[in-house]
């Protein structure tokens, strides 16, 4: 019976200290004793310069943008080529877009100096005798970064557009797009020297006039200030004629000037598209209404505004809506807040009985065009200011989870990491709250057919399916703070399975990062197999969407929030949902390891009262800190006894989740995470011949092995949440009952920790799964007895110490 609470680590701050930084590895050579073909690739380099270089004389601009291409092995931040060929202060690195992709600023004489250096490297391997004796290449570094280098080409309008005329047009003609064009820049408003500001309006100013000569109409003009500062601005097309000579004009001259990094076609936000019927009864439903006296969580509802119907009124706390009443269409945003305010009742599954919350209702979307027009005449951007704005509230009220089952026709990219996206994780992080969006839905005839039963059937089904690639997730579902949600059907009967809506979008996020994070029953696309709840009318309604998934999410996280006393970090809420996720069983074949996570995510959470506490035969422990510059937390403790074997081999699970709040900057792309944080199990190990002691992994990370691209793809490398589990034999493993859990960071070459920290939630499960050994207690006797303070997570905000930890 699970009666233990989870325990909070009150002194974290104490284990964290300095940290030995590895200086890193010796120069790799990339064409060791293959010389002639090092002589071919460096030729074909300086051939490629050369052209850039031409290009840009040509173009009568002094700078341009040229983009670098590393090859498959040189993705690791120690063979970027910036300390011999790249270097900043000749070429500055204006931003990262794919894997492997800078982007530079060049000039004509600093391109000189790239191929003069590139001229220099040494044409044969070096070799040289290592520690053990063995022959091994020692290039210097020049001849290592050349070998680095795949190719090399300028920034050109192909690069800076992914849409037609045609989709252009068609996508302005929508009243809610603001009918603009939303452009990049490379080089960001708030410049780091005058030169550079001077330099900015020089560019601007000839960008305008070039604009002008096209259409006297054209305004470009910048946008609020966040966006502003980040290089965007707004190219007004609202009094442009919609013909396709005429944007055909425009967009040559915007794909053409040098310093527009991006043509970004305005989101269009509208609910995720779900399914909906009437219930079989035509009667008005009476929800329960909130016990008098009860305190009860606060989810805040950030949609088409929830209907003010009897039975829903008792559940809403505050209300902020945009346009007007009457036009509204709030059926979406009421299906959600009922969803929220008594999931339990509404449906009999056994997921979705998390007890009942609050509703706080930001009707932000207009469902009336004209309307939303006229509220937000900047489209998105405005939407999203206006967000920032009214969810001030919203924290006063006491709510930290806001669910927002809306998104944007766009797919989610391994090269840019969206606007909207980052605008929203901006909101997070300024008004301390945590976002949950759906992954979006596809649409017939894109559905995939039911998940298969066998495995082997499973990966047949995704390989043959008829539209790869276009199944992926809409944005937002590139947050990089928020908590992303998938669907599932709903089990058909009491030994059903759940299984992958056909209709729910897939992972993964942004650069192949791990999204979605959760999974959770969505209703299935047959309409016998539907989540229940209740129109604007209040009538019973069934339907189906990963819509409907996020409220479910969203209220665990509510409920997880309020049984806390005091306040948490962000981290350590999400950690805890995804700590106590579960993927579906029969999702969970060892041959769907890397495929179930881009339609699960870690799993189906469960619900908030069983994940804040453990049976008497594990223990989960909490860690919250922050991570500085060479900092790492180094908690040292012991196996518990009862699962330690003869020999000093140690059985049992153990479990680990993190959390971290990493810097981000969209404009380096694939590579907006700046920070990796690294968590490790390891167990002492004695070398029989030297006597020494060392700790070894007990779990097997491949985010620490193999190539970046693998350790990004598999290893949950750069990704801020991240879960490792591992289950030993009866037997045990290793030959001592001494652990260390280690948390670290990583930061990209050139990148410094913040003075203030990463923010991080670290949690790890210890278990006897045979449901033998008293682990609850001896664990928590023996780190009482190292001085460790711990308490029940629920109320160790009355003790805390208010410094250190």
């Amino acid at each position: 019976m699970a009666n233990n609470p989870i325990q909070i680590v009150l002194n974290s701050g104490s284990f964290v200290d300095d940290v030995k930084i590895n200086p890193g590895g010796q120069n790799k050579d990339f064409f060791a004793e293959r010389d002639k073909d090092f002589a071919a690739h460096k030729s074909g380099l300086i051939d490629q310069f050369s052209a850039a270089r031409t290009a840009l004389a040509s173009s009568g601009r002094s700078t341009g943008i040229a983009r670098v291409s590393l090859s498959t092995a040189a993705l690791a931040k120690s063979h970027r080529p910036t300390q011999a060929v790249l270097k900043p202060d000749v070429v500055p690195i204006r931003g990262v877009s794919d894997f492997g992709e800078l982007l530079i600023e060049v000039t004509t004489s600093s391109l000189d100096a790239v191929i003069g250096k590139i001229e220099s490297a040494e044409p044969a391997t070096n070799l040289k005798l290592d520690r053990n004796g063995k022959l091994k290449a020692n290039p210097s570094r020049t001849r290592s970064e050349v070998g680095a280098i795949a190719k090399v080409v300028p920034y050109g309008p192909s690069d800076r557009r992914q849409f037609t005329v045609d989709d252009a047009i068609a996508w302005l003609r929508n009243p809610r797009s603001g009918q603009y064009f939303l452009i990049q820049m490379f080089v960001p408003a708030n410049g780091s020297s005058q030169d550079e500001a001077r330099r900015r309006a020089d560019e601007l100013s000839i960008f305008r006039r070039k604009l002008r000569k096209v259409d006297p109409s054209l305004v470009l003009s910048e946008p609020p200030s966040w966006w502003h500062d980040r290089g965007f601005m707004r190219l007004s097309m609202d009094e442009i004629d919609f013909r396709p000579d005429v944007f055909r004009s425009v967009l040559d001259v915007v794909e053409n000037e040098p310093f527009v990094r991006k043509i970004w076609l305005p989101s269009i936000i509208r609910p995720t598209r779900t399914n909906a019927v009437d219930a079989a009864s035509d009667e008005l439903h009476a929800l329960p209404v909130p016990s008098n006296g009860a305190n009860y969580p606060v989810v805040g509802v950030v949609d088409t505004g929830v209907a003010a119907i009897p039975a829903l009124d008792p559940w809403v706390v505050g209300r902020s809506a945009m346009g007007d009443p009457a036009s509204q269409d709030t059926s979406h945003g009421t299906f959600i807040g009922a969803l929220i305010a008594d999931s339990q009742t509404l449906n009999a599954h056994a997921e979705a009985g998390e007890p009942s919350c609050r509703v706080y209702d930001l009707g932000l979307h207009v469902t009336d065009e004209l309307e939303y027009q006229q509220a937000y005449p900047n489209s998105f951007m405005d939407f999203l200011e206006q967000l920032d704005f009214e969810i001030a509230s919203a924290v006063a009220a006491g709510v930290r989870v806001f669910n927002m089952s809306l998104v944007v026709e766009e797919l989610v990219r391994d090269d840019a990491y969206s606007p909207f996206a980052a605008r929203l994780d901006a909101i997070a992080d300024k008004h301390d709250v945590v976002f949950v969006l759906p992954t979006g839905n596809l649409e017939p005839p894109q559905f995939r057919p039911e998940w298969p039963e066998k495995a082997e059937d499973a990966l047949a089904m995704l390989a043959n399916y008829r539209y790869p690639g276009l199944d992926r997730m809409h944005q937002p579902a590139d947050s990089l703070r928020a908590i992303v949600v998938a669907a599932l059907d709903p089990k058909t009967a009491p030994d059903g399975h759940l299984l992958p809506s056909v209709y729910s979008r897939r992972g993964p996020g942004l650069a192949l990062g791990s999204k979605p994070d959760l999974c959770h029953l969505g209703g299935s696309a047959d309409p016998s197999n539907r989540l229940r709840s209740l129109d604007s009318t209040g009538r019973p309604v069934e339907g189906c969407g990963t819509s409907y998934a996020a409220p479910l999410v969203a209220k665990t996280l509510g409920q997880i929030d309020h049984k806390i006393a005091g306040t948490v970090k962000r981290e350590t809420l999400t950690a805890l949902a995804i700590h106590g996720a579960t993927a579906p069983t029969h999702i969970s074949h060892k041959k769907l390891e890397y495929v179930a996570k881009d339609f699960v995510g870690f799993g189906l959470p469960d619900l908030s009262e069983n994940i804040l506490l453990s049976d008497d035969h594990s223990i989960t422990l909490v860690f919250e800190a922050e991570l500085m510059h060479r900092k790492a937390l180094t908690f040292d403790f012991q196996w518990p006894q009862a699962l330690v074997r003869a020999g000093g081999k140690c059985a049992g699970e153990a479990t680990l989740s993190l959390v971290y709040r990493p810097p981000l900057d969209l404009k380096y792309g694939s590579e907006t995470v700046r920070v990796n944080l690294e968590a490790y199990l390891r167990q002492e190990k004695l070398n029989p011949s030297t006597g020494e002691l060392s700790y070894g992994g007990f779990f097997t990370s491949k985010s620490s092995s193999g190539q970046e691209h693998e350790r990004v793809k598999e290893g949950q490398k750069w990704g801020a949440v991240k879960k490792w589990s591992r289950k030993t034999s009866k037997a045990g493993v290793g030959m001592s009952s001494q652990f260390r859990l280690v948390v670290e960071p990583l930061a990209r070459s050139g990148f410094a920790l913040p003075a203030e920290g990463i923010p991080f939630a670290a949690i790890l499960t210890i278990s006897d799964p045979w449901g033998e050994a008293p682990v609850f207690n001896q664990m928590r006797r023996s780190l009482q007895a190292r001085d460790v303070a711990i308490a029940d997570i629920r109320t160790a905000a009355r003790i805390r110490p208010r410094a250190g930890g």
